[in-house]
C-alpha cells in the first residue's frame, strides 16, 4: 500500500485495505460464498477483471484470503481466512447501517442482471417441489439484452441463465427492475404488489400460491427503514 493515511490507530490502517473503491464489494462476495474469480465478477458487474485481480492479489497479500486448488474445475479458487471470516460481521453491520440510514435507490443503482443474481442466492430451494422448477423472470422495462433471466432450481442447486435454458418455464414473474429491487430491499410487500398487479406470476396455480414462500429477500430486508428522513 504506497498511500497510508499516517496513522496508527487499527481504524486508519484497516481502512488502507479495505476502503479502496470496489474492495467492500468484493468482500461482500467473498463473505456470502464466491469462490470462483467469475462468480465474483458477477456479483459485481461493474468491475474491471484487471481491477478485481488486484483487489483480490491485495486481500491475499494482506492475510485475508488464500488461494487453493479447485476440485471441481481447472484452476484454482478462494478461500477466506480466519482473518477473512471476521469480516462477515463487518460487512454485515455496514450492511444494516445501509439498509436503514444509506441514500434511496437511484435509477442507475437498478441492475437487472444483479438483482436476479442476488435473488439466486436467497431462494429457499427445500420449499420448492422435487425435480426442476423454472421460474423466468421478465422485465418490460429494461435494455433489450437484460429483459429476461431464467433461475433454474434442481437438487437444492439454483443457476441464473441469460438465454432460455430448453426447459419450459413453471413460473413467469412479470415487473419493473425498481418494483423487484425495492421488494427485495423489504421496501415493498411482495403480497401488495402482487394485489396491485404490479408484479405478476403466471403458471400454475399452486406453484403461483407458493413463490413468495420461496423468494426470502435480502438478507436486511427485514431491518426496517425510518419513514422520515433529515
Amino acid at each position: 500500500m504506497q498511500d497510508g493515511y499516517g496513522q496508527f490507530c487499527p481504524v486508519a490502517l484497516a481502512s488502507e485495505l479495505l476502503a479502496q473503491r470496489w474492495m467492500p464489494l468484493v468482500v461482500r462476495e467473498l463473505c456470502v460464498g464466491a469462490t470462483r474469480f467469475n462468480e465474483i465478477r458477477r456479483g459485481i458487474p461493474r468491475i474491471r477483471p484487471s481491477l478485481l485481480k488486484q483487489r483480490l492479489d491485495e486481500l491475499e497479500r494482506a492475510g485475508v484470503l488464500q488461494r487453493v486448488p479447485d476440485a471441481k474445475q481447472e484452476g484454482y479458487g478462494y478461500q477466506l481466512t480466519e482473518a477473512g471470516r471476521e469480516l462477515r460481521a463487518v460487512v454485515g453491520a455496514i450492511g444494516q447501517w445501509g439498509q436503514r440510514w444509506a441514500r434511496d435507490i437511484r435509477d442507475d443503482d437498478l441492475d437487472p442482471g444483479w438483482l436476479v443474481w442476488a435473488m439466486h442466492r436467497r431462494l429457499d430451494t427445500q420449499a420448492m417441489p422435487p425435480g426442476r422448477t423454472v421460474i423466468a423472470l421478465t422485465f418490460p422495462d429494461a435494455a433489450a439484452t437484460e429483459r429476461h433471466f431464467w433461475l433454474v432450481c434442481e437438487r437444492q442447486q439454483v443457476d441464473v441463465c441469460l438465454k432460455p435454458p430448453g426447459f419450459e418455464p413453471d413460473l413467469t414473474v412479470t415487473t419493473s427492475v425498481r418494483v423487484l429491487a425495492e421488494i427485495w430491499r423489504g421496501l415493498r410487500p411482495l403480497s401488495a404488489e402482487l394485489r396491485g398487479g404490479r408484479v405478476r406470476v403466471e403458471g400454475a396455480v399452486a406453484l403461483k400460491r407458493a413463490f413468495p414462500r420461496w423468494l426470502l429477500l435480502s438478507a436486511y430486508a427485514p431491518i426496517e427503514r425510518p419513514r422520515v428522513r433529515g
